[in-house]
């Protein structure tokens, strides 16, 4: 049995707690340690262990005085793991991001499902160059990242991690469902898109009312604003009979329940990035919101030929000219999801 220090997410967010939950399912008889500073709400595999947050406050700030901040709780985990591995989405942001100092071993530090980005300044990236370079293996989930780091002989890419999900405990049923899964642009891109974007909902909203579709609002991750948007939403929807129809899920911890809610849609309407790869996952028409770069990215990369709505210009887009086939559209992704397992090739071989 390995034991692993696994750097990644931990906001209550259902995107970043499928990739812990998938790659502690991968490595079951492996242990894995979690550093959180904040009460998380899911329930991983029996060989996670957390720490309870407050106590690990506390422990951090006794490390940094006894040894005059030469280190602290983090790099301790470092040193009694076998491997560290960094597994997540958007990692690598400029504008909101602390940089990370891994002082691992190259041959025990992995950097799984990320992409880079978005970046301003030459320095950041050539800081991520170095410690890139250290890493035994660095995957990322887009093409774009990857050319980025293209001059490192260890960085490669594929498929984002979700894509190779298992659904077999998931239950396989479709109705006349929408899901909406929304954002607070406020958090995730600019504010000054806010009214643009919370009306481009009431008017899909409002499409699908007139279709017949059950509809319901989803919430990935309250702490990111995602349950506020939807407060939000629900008061600019101008006709009560239907704002009674209007459902709300928000996702709690408990990742079963809320993939059972997105199977049962037939059309899954994706804000968030992890939305629309489940959709295609689970053979339902999506219709990406972009609130940046990188869903545009991987759409591109994975032949995606359907309709993608950008937040950053939405002056372009008018609800009324979605036709039939944007609303039917799927793409087959049988390939995608084998390609999606080659993050974990070397990681296999370090722990096999």
């Amino acid at each position: 049995m390995k034991k692993i220090f696994l750097k990644a997410y931990l906001n209550n967010n259902l995107g970043d707690d499928l990739f812990v939950d998938i790659i502690t399912k991968r490595y079951k008889n492996d242990r894995f340690y979690l550093l959180t500073y904040k009460k998380i709400d899911a329930k991983f595999n029996r060989n996670v262990k957390i720490r309870n947050w407050r106590l690990n406050k506390l422990l951090n700030r006794v490390i940094k005085v006894i040894t005059l901040n030469k280190t602290n709780l983090e790099r301790l985990y470092m040193k009694k793991c076998d491997a560290t591995v960094l597994i997540g989405g958007s990692m690598f942001i400029e504008k909101k991001h602390k940089k990370i100092n891994l002082n691992s071993k190259k041959s025990n530090f992995f950097v799984l499902g990320t992409n880079f980005g978005p970046f301003e300044s030459e320095e950041f990236k050539n800081y991520y160059d170095k410690i890139f370079s250290m890493a035994q293996d660095v995957c990322f989930r887009d093409k774009y990242s990857y050319d980025l780091f293209s001059n490192l002989d260890n960085v490669r890419y594929t498929y984002d991690i979700v894509f190779g999900l298992k659904l077999k405990d998931v239950e396989m049923q479709e109705e006349k469902n929408v899901i909406i899964s929304v954002i607070d642009c406020n958090k995730k891109c600019e504010p000054k898109n806010k009214e643009k974007y919370e009306k481009l909902i009431v008017d899909l909203i409002n499409k699908f009312y007139d279709l017949q579709y059950n509809i319901t609002l989803m919430s990935f991750c309250k702490n990111e604003g995602d349950e506020n948007a939807i407060e939000s939403i629900f008061d600019k929807i101008p006709n009560n009979n239907v704002k009674k129809t209007v459902k709300q899920y928000n996702y709690n911890g408990n990742i079963e329940e809320a993939l059972n809610v997105l199977q049962k849609s037939s059309i899954i309407v994706g804000s968030r990035f992890h939305a629309n790869i489940l959709g295609m996952l689970m053979d339902k028409t999506i219709l990406p919101i972009a609130y940046s770069d990188k869903t545009i990215h991987t759409l591109n990369d994975i032949g995606y030929k359907g309709k993608v709505i950008d937040i950053r210009k939405l002056d372009q887009f008018n609800v009324n000219n979605l036709t039939e086939n944007d609303l039917t559209y799927k793409l087959n992704i049988d390939k995608i999801r084998k390609e999606a397992e080659k993050h974990f090739e070397k990681l296999d071989k370090f722990l096999k």
